[in-house]
């Protein structure tokens, strides 16, 4: 995509944005060549939401059916876009391109696959400017142009790296997943390299979430696993088993490869990805 003139509307679905960072990252929008324009109700407050759900909701529609508006960025993750997916449009009229993380996997499966709907794993506008490091920014920017992202080298953790998997990407954050399963709104991995992330969650509750996308069958037919960071998620005191350990027994029942180092997450590095483009492991990368 070229960038010069396209114009950004930001929403916030979900929890209250730290207007002074979102206001740095517009700054670098602009820096990029893109207009920029904030959602009525994005300053709003609403007990932990920005702003009331009908609001919200109110701001997302208007932003993917103005065809005057080319990327719609969420301001925050936290809590709340649950609520707007029931007052999504039935379709979209023009080329839109959606970029979030965190909470806004909410999104994902709602509006992947509608036609002319891109969505991007990306950063919010809460940590853009002023939580990541330099390569996530980059990653972003290139994203946005269309440009081949470099090989990123993984760490395997189960299985053979010796064939190549190929398969189109999904997944998000795990605890967000696991709350649309059973719903209308459940994602289905069957043929996706799927990258997985997650917040502030207990080892156990990660353990549950997973076994709860298991038992709904959201990760039936994936390709493989690839594991992102996880932020503050805390083992049992005097654990004699990793994250990863857990991990790895949760998912190998699959039986294809499990990968973690993957830069995604609510740390300094989360790298962008489209959802649903095409890749391929080989040998200890990820190509896309």
């Amino acid at each position: 995509m070229k960038l010069e003139g396209k114009t950004v509307a930001v929403v916030a679905p979900a929890g209250v944005p730290d207007m002074q960072h979102v206001e740095q990252s517009i700054a670098l929008l602009e820096s990029w060549g893109l207009r920029v324009r904030v959602g009525a109700h994005v300053r709003d407050r609403y007990r932990y939401h920005a702003g009331k759900h009908e609001d919200r909701a109110a701001d997302l529609h208007r932003a993917l059916t103005d065809p005057s508006v080319d990327i719609v960025w969420v301001a925050r993750g936290g809590y709340g876009s649950i609520y707007t997916l029931h007052a999504l449009p039935d379709a979209v009229p023009c080329a839109k391109t959606l970029v979030g993380f965190s909470d806004a996997t909410a999104l994902f499966g709602a509006l992947h696959g509608m036609p002319n709907v891109r969505v991007i794993h990306g950063p919010t506008l809460n940590g853009l400017a002023t939580k990541l490091d330099d390569a996530s920014r980059a990653s972003m920017l290139a994203e946005l142009r269309d440009e081949r992202a470099a090989p990123v080298p993984l760490e395997l953790l189960y299985g053979s790296d010796a064939r190549r998997v190929e398969g189109h990407l999904a997944g998000g954050n795990i605890t967000v997943l696991a709350s649309l399963a059973g719903t209308q709104w459940q994602a289905s991995c069957d043929g996706a390299i799927v990258l997985l992330e997650d917040v502030t969650e207990l080892a156990y509750r990660i353990d549950r979430s997973v076994m709860q996308l298991r038992e709904a069958g959201v990760f039936d037919g994936a390709r493989a696993f690839v594991l992102g960071d996880f932020i503050r998620c805390p083992l049992p005191e005097n654990a004699d088993f990793t994250l990863h350990d857990m991990m790895v027994d949760l998912l190998k029942p699959y039986g294809v490869p499990i990968y973690a180092g993957f830069p995604i997450g609510h740390g300094s590095r989360n790298h962008a990805w489209t959802y649903g483009a095409p890749a391929a492991l080989e040998g200890d990368q990820l190509v896309r």
